[in-house]
C-alpha cells in the first residue's frame, strides 16, 4: 500500500516532488476551503511562478493574505516557505534538463 502526503493527516510529511504536492492537494481538496483553496489551484496552476515568488506574492496573486499562504505550507508539512518553494525550483531545474 503506497502512502501519500495528507493535508488532513496531524502531522503532515512534506511532498518531495511536484506529483507528490498535487497529489496532496488532491487528497485534501474536500477539506480544504476559501483561501486556502485559492492558494493550492494557484500554486498548481503557476508552478514557475511559485519558484521565485515571495509568499507575499503568490498571497496578492491568490487573493488571500499571506497568513493563508503560511497556513496552507504548514499544513502540507513544509517547516517554511523557502523549503516549499524549493520544491517548486527543483521542479523547474528538472523540466530544463
Amino acid at each position: 500500500m503506497t502512502h501519500h502526503p495528507s493535508i488532513t493527516a496531524a502531522k503532515a510529511v512534506a511532498p518531495t516532488t511536484f506529483s507528490e504536492l498535487r497529489e496532496s492537494c488532491r487528497l485534501g481538496a474536500r477539506r480544504l476551503k476559501g483561501g486556502r483553496l485559492e492558494v493550492a489551484k494557484f500554486v498548481l496552476a503557476h508552478p514557475y511562478d511559485v519558484a521565485f515568488a515571495s509568499a507575499r506574492e503568490v498571497a496578492e496573486r491568490s487573493g488571500v493574505s499571506t497568513t493563508t499562504v503560511m497556513r496552507l505550507v504548514g499544513g502540507l508539512g513544509f517547516e517554511s516557505y523557502a523549503a516549499f518553494q524549493r520544491l517548486f525550483r527543483t521542479e523547474l531545474m528538472r523540466g530544463r534538463q
